[in-house]
């Protein structure tokens, strides 16, 4: 039989809301001795508080909510982990919710967490929402007014105001061409999803800065549209491997997959055949034979600054809104070979 908050009170002989404030760690009037009993008590019967009643009182649910468009996809999976942890580190349960990359799904499920009276939220909009998103913007400037404060991450709305941590997608994409580049390579390949992606069309931005700097012509059939999926890095890989290239940068780490397979399928070796960078350094711990080349966005310090910028919002409502740039670094290993 489940004890509750009167049981405990009856054994202690005090009163229930004198249980609630011990229980609670909240200033009281009480001897340590009979704080030391109540606690003893609540133990020997295993006492879990009812959240649901405590919420009530506290207006607070100790749940955050995460919306992530590609459950399947390493980086986010990897991201809504470390976001987890460190809720539950600051007694708050995360609610994780699956998008797949579906703008209708991403409207449904915010209103799904605030249904849930969450005490805030990640927000990591689908790749459809950079097509129209209007009325996300909308949902998300209400928020704005109300007590559950929010933070985009990783995938941000330039012209939102809004609470928002990302990485440098351009720079990233910068520093790995440059690095094939510095390797002598020029007739150099790119899969992106500039289609719907805000960042994928930066890093393709990025492909196009460092080919610029090195006076190098970009040959547009080179350039294939993805949609960060394995099988979008395959199909791409299997049209590119047959044009005249030494090189490709892809821009996240499952399209990186797709195009190995591709290029073993096809008796192509990397380095030795062509080089490869990839994006987000997530996979190198999964893959053998190849030691690959990357752009690291460090997952802890992403998640990190998100719920560091979540709690601060949600201590201090009124506070400015505050967007946090990171810079993504290049991890060299030996995918790619000098030209």
């Amino acid at each position: 039989m489940k004890i509750t908050l009167k049981d405990i009170a009856k054994k202690a002989n005090v009163s229930p809301s004198a249980v609630s404030l011990v229980l609670n760690d909240r200033p009281c009037r009480i001897s340590k001795e009979k704080k030391d009993l109540i606690k003893r008590i609540a133990e020997e019967y295993n006492y879990s508080a009812n959240q649901i009643a405590r919420s009530l009182v506290t207006q607070k649910s100790k749940t955050i909510g995460l919306i992530i468009p590609d459950i399947e996809n390493i980086f986010f999976s990897s991201l809504a982990k470390q976001i987890e942890e460190q809720c539950r580190k600051r007694g708050y349960m995360l609610i994780i919710v699956n998008s797949d990359n579906d703008y209708a799904h991403d409207l449904e499920l915010l209103d799904l967490l605030l249904s849930r009276s969450v005490d805030g939220m990640f927000i990591i909009p689908s790749n459809e929402s950079y097509k129209e998103h209007s009325e996300l913007v909308h949902r998300l400037s209400k928020l704005d007014n109300t007590s559950t404060p929010y933070v985009m991450i990783d995938r941000v709305y330039p012209e939102q105001a809004c609470n928002k941590v990302w990485f440098d997608n351009e720079e990233g994409a910068y520093l790995a061409v440059k690095h094939l580049l510095e390797n002598g390579h020029r007739k150099i390949a790119c899969i992106a999803n500039y289609g719907n992606d805000s960042n994928g069309k930066s890093r393709l931005e990025g492909f196009y800065r460092a080919m610029r700097e090195y006076h190098c012509e970009v040959e547009e059939d080179l350039v294939i549209d993805g949609d960060y999926r394995i099988d979008s890095g395959y199909h791409a890989g299997k049209s590119l491997l047959e044009k005249d290239m030494s090189a490709v940068f892809i821009t996240n780490d499952m399209m990186a997959l797709g195009f190995l397979k591709a290029a073993y399928e096809q008796g192509k070796q990397v380095p030795d055949d062509i080089s490869v960078v990839s994006y987000d350094n997530t996979i190198y711990p999964y893959i053998f034979g190849v030691e690959l080349t990357s752009i690291e966005q460090d997952v802890g310090s992403l998640s990190h600054h998100a719920v560091d910028l979540l709690f601060s919002k949600m201590e201090e409502k009124e506070k400015a809104p505050e967007e946090i740039c990171l810079i993504p670094r290049l991890i060299k290993r030996t995918s790619v070979q000098s030209h």
